[in-house]
């Protein structure tokens, strides 16, 4: 029986991750960004330096982390964001951005990498430029993001990126694999657009199509890679597909090992649940103790997934309840009672609506 990938973040272990929105400001506006609803972008609120230097030792007294991955909003956009990771860096914790990369320059970079910065993450939507400025909505970012992975092919800084997998992108995927080949990438993610923030809005639903066409486009790439000596590491997330009369299960929650602090300090269980309607924070990193504030996130997400699992109506009839991990907490489909809670890439939902719509069509 095969674990399908439901986890937009692929956590297979127990070690502790932190993703730290450290400023909700912005010099972009996607299509497809989590962290604004609809088009507005009011949050002014930043923690100042200070207090953001109080989070890091506050953090620091947990020896189980061993890495915070930095991003926004456009971490960048902080001027202070050298010292940042130097701090995280001197507290013997690994610091890595996540960013647009548009405000890289070559000296920065060198200042990233001399306060500890060993891995950025960049986002391509697109392998035209087209498609990527309609999605990223700013004219000459694909342009500005093409002389930056220049800059960083040419750092020590290994580098990565992220491509969201939309309606508007998916027959750009092949070229983009060769982009970041061409660009000496050491990471390649495709992730199906979210239902959370505008890409709730902007896109549709239903992703089943989207994940096909992304599993086939990806399976034809992975051939051709085997035929070179390439060492580019190709991540799909949410999007596996089971081979004809193959059996699968979704991968356990793993909200509680994957923290997100927010841009105001506060500690809360994975970056995407904390996007969504469940989203939930469990308490201040500037007024409580970082350990404290941890277990008390991941006594509620443990709770919150128990409770779950015993709501789920539509597993209780289904044969593989005991095995399935029930998947992604943050996507889950509110359609009506009997789904309210279930992961939308559930291959037995999946056979439930085909059987459903194929009904439907009989009778009229």
């Amino acid at each position: 029986m095969k674990e399908l990938n439901s986890c937009p973040f692929h956590l297979k272990d127990d070690s502790i991750r932190i993703l730290w929105e450290i400023t909700p400001r912005c010099n972009m506006n996607c299509k497809h960004c989590l962290f604004f609803q609809a088009n507005q972008k009011g949050i002014k609120q930043e923690l100042s330096t200070e207090e953001v230097m109080k989070i890091i030792h506050n953090v620091a007294q947990d020896k189980s982390v061993k890495a915070i991955w930095l991003s926004g909003g456009e971490p960048l956009l902080r001027e202070d964001i050298v010292s940042v990771c130097q701090e995280i860096t001197d507290c013997g914790i690994e610091p890595s951005l996540s960013t647009n990369g548009v405000l890289l320059t070559s000296d920065l970079i060198s200042h990233l990498h001399q306060a500890g910065v060993n891995y950025i993450h960049l986002s391509l939507d697109g392998a035209k430029a087209e498609t990527h400025n309609r999605l990223r909505g700013v004219p000459f970012a694909y342009e500005q993001l093409m002389k930056v992975m220049d800059l960083l092919k040419n750092s020590p800084i290994r580098t990565g990126a992220s491509f969201m997998v939309t309606e508007e992108s998916i027959d750009e995927v092949e070229d983009v694999v060769e982009i970041a080949l061409e660009k000496g990438l050491s990471v390649m993610s495709f992730y199906l657009v979210a239902e959370l923030g505008r890409g709730a809005s902007n896109f549709a639903n239903d992703k089943h199509s989207l994940a096909k066409q992304l599993a086939e486009k990806i399976e034809k790439v992975q051939e051709k890679q085997k035929k070179t000596d390439s060492a580019l590491i190709i991540e799909v997330f949410r999007a596996d597909q089971l081979d004809k009369g193959e059996e699968g299960i979704l991968q356990e929650c793993k909200g509680d090992h994957f923290l997100n602090i927010t841009y105001d300090g506060k500690l809360g269980a994975c970056p995407w649940l904390m996007k969504s309607e469940h989203g939930f924070t469990t308490g201040s990193l500037l007024k409580e103790n970082f350990p404290f504030v941890k277990e008390k996130c991941q006594t509620k997400m443990k709770q919150k997934i128990k409770e779950r699992r015993e709501k789920l109506s539509f597993c209780r009839e289904c044969s593989h309840q005991s095995d399935c991990g029930k998947g992604c907490v943050a996507l889950q489909s509110n359609e009506n009672d009997l789904y309210l809670g279930l992961d939308p890439i559930c291959p037995e939902w999946g056979k439930r609506k085909v059987a459903t719509h194929l009904a439907f069509s009989e009778s009229h």
